[in-house]
């Protein structure tokens, strides 16, 4: 397969695409409390209708998302987002940022601490093949997939349902961090779910229902190093659940790799499954959890994607027939059984992408923080 040589339009380097046409946009950003009536200050990510405005690299599509900057964390933007407005339609063309000039200081590995807290049976589920142009997946047939739910006035209910996760044991679940930032108001967490529109998902007299957990920021930790090395380095975090989950048949742990693991070798030219409530390509999220088969990208033809713009604890995937994770599937996991198939093992958690769909993804590799995991997990 060709890949074009291009460099990431990952949305979160607005901060690179915005100098391109304003180099002055980022030191006059407005400050959060100046935001207008009826937006918030958010993440770019977590703004559909300006994020979809980058998608083809306009001057207009570039000087509307970077007149709605407002406070700027490190490396990632935050705008000023109307979450009523209908999503932009963009005006077209795409370019991206140079990698990162941060010197790599290898992933905060403190030490074992927690081994004895996971489970010693995982990763047992029925079987299947925000998925983008991915297929419905079986009820239960991924029960450690974990939804999560952020507060929003403006959406009916109250919840934006806009990253993904993975229960590892029976009380934590394993995320992206950029999904866990102090700016994004995290409330719930829902596990042994499919249809948000619906509850329970299944007919037979003992189908359980989905099991929802409040969050608190004293819940969430996130990796130390997340963002200072690379593009997106270390983007993984942890979250305490306010009480222990009830195992079922739609509720599991996924298997933790060793720290050891060969993601190839394991592999075995298998592709591997993303699965999650993501964009389904036409900018509206899936309210049913879908699954995709995606292949493994090598490191090196990743990195003449990318501009060496991110290191050896991250991965690639997809790329390939127009099946990718997607918007809203951030966090959530990209896992394969055994080839005996009877364990499933989280390869890595997603972390960003240049487009849905065209090119590989980038995942943050679960078995480089293994170690952290296990020393951050508590009775």
């Amino acid at each position: 397969m060709m890949y074009m040589k291009i460099r990431p339009i990952n949305l979160l380097l607005l901060a690179i695409l915005a100098v391109n046409a304003n180099g002055s946009s980022l030191r006059r950003a407005r400050q959060a409390s100046q935001c207008r009536a009826g937006t918030s200050c958010i993440p770019l990510d977590f703004c559909p209708s300006l994020e979809n405005l980058l998608r083809n690299k306009t001057t207009e599509n570039v000087n509307r998302v970077t007149d709605a900057l407002c406070n700027r964390s490190r490396k990632y933007p935050l705008v000023c987002c109307d979450l009523t407005t209908p999503t932009e339609t963009p005006v077209s063309s795409v370019t991206p940022p140079a990698s990162s000039s941060e010197t790599p200081t290898g992933p905060n590995n403190p030490g074992e601490g927690g081994e004895g807290l996971l489970p010693s049976v995982c990763g047992t589920a029925g079987t299947s093949r925000k998925i983008f142009n991915g297929v419905e997946a079986p009820v239960g047939a991924f029960p450690w997939m974990a939804i999560l739910g952020y507060t929003d006035s403006f959406i009916s209910g109250g919840l934006e349902w806009s990253c993904g996760g993975v229960l590892i044991n029976d009380q934590y679940v394993l995320t992206a961090a950029h999904c866990v930032v102090p700016q994004l108001p995290l409330n719930e967490i829902r596990l042994g779910e499919h249809n948000l529109d619906t509850d329970p998902d299944c007919t037979d007299a003992e189908c359980p229902s989905h099991q929802a957990f409040k969050i608190t920021r004293s819940q969430i930790i996130s990796h130390p190093n997340y963002d200072t090395r690379t593009l997106y380095s270390d983007d993984i975090a942890l979250i305490r659940l306010d009480r222990k989950v009830t195992f079922n048949r739609l509720v599991q742990p996924a298997c933790l790799p060793d720290a050891q693991f060969d993601v190839e070798s394991f592999l075995n030219r298998r592709n591997a499954t993303i699965a999650g409530w993501g964009s389904m390509g036409e900018g509206s999220k899936s309210q049913v959890l879908k699954s995709a088969g995606v292949p493994f990208v090598n490191l090196d033809t990743c990195q003449s994607l990318y501009q060496n713009s991110f290191n050896s604890d991250q991965l690639c995937f997809g790329g390939e027939g127009g099946r990718d994770s997607c918007s809203g599937d951030s966090g959530g996991p990209i896992f394969q059984a055994s080839t005996t198939g009877d364990r499933t093992t989280i390869i890595g958690v997603s972390s960003f992408r240049i487009e849905c769909g065209a090119y590989p993804d980038i995942y943050t590799k679960v078995s480089s923080y293994r170690s952290w995991i296990v020393q951050n997990l508590r009775p």
